[in-house]
């Protein structure tokens, strides 16, 4: 089992109708607007880990951002960083605005050549001067 899954909270919702519906259908098929916001973000967190053990990682991450849990993409980027998954571990740091965290691996994005992520990066930490750096001289 990854770490992952085992930073699970103890009340994951069991084969909750609208999670598989949201897995088969895409979060596009139901309206989680009626529901309130805790209800709302232990459906998406379900939702995002069932997508991460199905391999469906840029999906896990984007239901993961949808439900909020700012949290648990923090210690998803910190795993991918662990396993040399550099580009996965932006993905999830961006919406967290983790400064220290997107430094580190808009430096890694660059050594990677992922000039476009990098820039993302540091745009998520207010750093303007650096994304726009990138952008003018690497994409």
């Amino acid at each position: 089992m990854t770490k992952f899954l085992l930073m699970a909270h103890y009340n994951i919702l069991m084969d909750h109708p609208i999670v598989d519906k949201i897995l088969k259908e895409g979060i596009r098929s139901v309206n989680l607007s009626m529901l309130d916001e805790k209800s709302r973000k232990s459906i998406l967190t379900d939702v995002g880990e069932k997508l991460y053990r199905q391999g469906k990682l840029i999906e896990a991450i984007d239901i993961l951002e949808k439900a909020g849990d700012i949290e648990r993409l923090k210690k998803l980027g910190d795993l991918f960083a662990s396993e040399g998954k550099f580009e996965l571990a932006a993905l999830c740091f961006i919406p967290t605005k983790d400064k220290d965290r997107l430094n580190n691996i808009a430096v890694r994005c660059i050594e990677l050549k992922n000039y476009k992520l990098a820039a993302a990066a540091y745009d998520a930490t207010g750093n303007k001067p650096m994304a726009d750096f990138m952008r003018q001289n690497f994409g």
